[in-house]
């Protein structure tokens, strides 16, 4: 693929449907320029290389097998080298919001990782007869967001998938637990799973809820830091633990614990 192929797609006029304006495979380098808005909607997959999408303030790195989308009205640009192509397909028409409003696509939550089983599809209806390619095109839509629906609102895929779902959550989790800004939102953002499957699948899969989940991980380092370290400042112990507020930091504490930090600190002390 060394050249750029762009398919534009007959108009019809009912809104309450979807339209596919355009279906794009895109081979030229992106460089970095202003953020700028489009005036449709757009569901694009890497195909090979990497690249950033710069969007909300937010610098995103995307590779091989991410989805991502872009909005109407909301400013974005899309950075990239060399080896970096992806196809796209553009759309509008009001079934099209109902069906990102459902599946909560959002800009803020826009990009969806290993999505590499997709690609086939787009790469056969990229080279398919011109009489149907409006029909090919809306068949590609409409199956992007059937598999991103089978992964967002029924999270009943199979076992393997949904181990590796969870082992990359606690895997997150473990490495960022410290960070008070660690929400299921930033999760989903960062990840590329809705919250609410978050939330489903590591409470199905490891028996607890992802915030107690983070909350046991925040006390345990608290303990460890008052044993190994002799932190003694209850707000200092908090804060390095990712906890925001002390005082909830203590709740959580003597409900894990059994006593409270300033409790456990002197019994470590007479120790």
């Amino acid at each position: 693929m060394d050249k750029n192929i762009c398919h534009f797609i007959p108009y019809h006029k009912d809104y309450h449907a979807i339209h596919t304006v355009n279906f794009v495979l895109e081979t030229k380098p992106q460089p970095k320029v202003p953020l700028h808005t489009e005036a449709l909607y757009k569901v694009q997959l890497v195909i090979s290389g990497e690249g950033v999408l710069h969007i909300r303030g937010r610098q995103i790195f995307l590779q091989s097998g991410d989805l991502f989308f872009t909005f109407p009205g909301t400013p974005f640009c899309i950075e990239s080298g060399e080896n970096f192509t992806y196809m796209y397909v553009s759309f509008l028409g009001a079934r099209g919001c109902r069906i990102l409003e459902m599946l909560g696509i959002t800009a803020n939550q826009c990009v969806f990782r290993d999505c590499g089983a997709i690609e086939a599809f787009w790469q056969e209806g990229l080279y398919a007869n011109a009489e149907v390619m409006d029909l090919m095109s809306e068949s590609i839509l409409l199956y992007t967001f059937t598999f991103l629906g089978g992964r967002l609102l029924a999270p009943q895929g199979t076992k393997e998938h949904g181990d590796d779902a969870v082992l990359l959550i606690k895997k997150y989790v473990d490495e960022h637990f410290f960070d008070p800004a660690l929400s299921l939102e930033s999760m989903s953002e960062v990840l590329g799973y809705n919250k609410k499957y978050i939330s489903y699948l590591f409470k199905k899969q490891m028996h607890i809820g992802v915030v107690e989940y983070l909350n046991t991980l925040r006390t345990q380092n608290a303990c460890t830091m008052i044993r190994q370290g002799g932190a003694t400042c209850v707000s200092d112990i908090a804060y390095a633990c990712g906890f925001r507020d002390a005082q909830y930091f203590s709740k959580v504490f003597k409900q894990k614990i059994g006593m409270s930090p300033t409790e456990y600190i002197k019994k470590e002390k007479q120790k």
